[in-house]
């Protein structure tokens, strides 16, 4: 039997909460605005962003996030101005994104199947921390008011 730490325990409960509330919340209108693939997409290029980070020595977490960005703001330009359904250029744009992030980790020196990069790709919520939880609460609490 394995016992872990009452701390880590907590964080993970409290962060499934904390995230439970977001997705909750931003998927409704996600499934409103027939966009119901779009996390896939987004996920993945997080992954890509990530992966982009390790390559150049910064933090993945933040290239991840900007990375992230950049594709949502691309995405319904490129949809409009391609006269495409928005889903078929989120499946194009997943395409894109998941192929870049195993580019760049092929790329990376020795990285490319390090701890770092292994848990960018199958994390745990058990490896949640108290940084993590604070982002989490003020990522909530941005989507509550808004």
């Amino acid at each position: 039997m394995i016992v872990l730490p009452a701390k880590i325990i907590l964080f993970a409960i409290f962060g499934a909460f904390l995230t439970g509330i977001a997705c909750s919340l931003v998927g409704s209108f996600v499934v409103r605005m027939n966009l119901s693939s779009l996390g896939f997409c987004m996920s993945h290029a997080a992954f890509a962003g990530a992966a982009l980070g390790l390559l150049l020595s910064f933090n993945p977490l933040v290239i991840a996030i900007i990375f992230s960005v950049l594709v949502a703001f691309i995405l319904g330009p490129i949809a409009e101005k391609a006269k495409l359904d928005t889903n078929v250029v989120i499946g194009i744009l997943f395409s894109l994104t998941i192929s870049l992030g195993l580019i760049f980790l092929s790329f990376s020196p020795g990285t490319a199947m390090s701890s770092t990069a292994l848990s960018i790709l199958w994390g745990s919520i058990l490896g949640i921390t108290i940084n993590d939880i604070l982002r989490l609460t003020v990522i909530t609490f941005s989507i509550i008011l808004i």
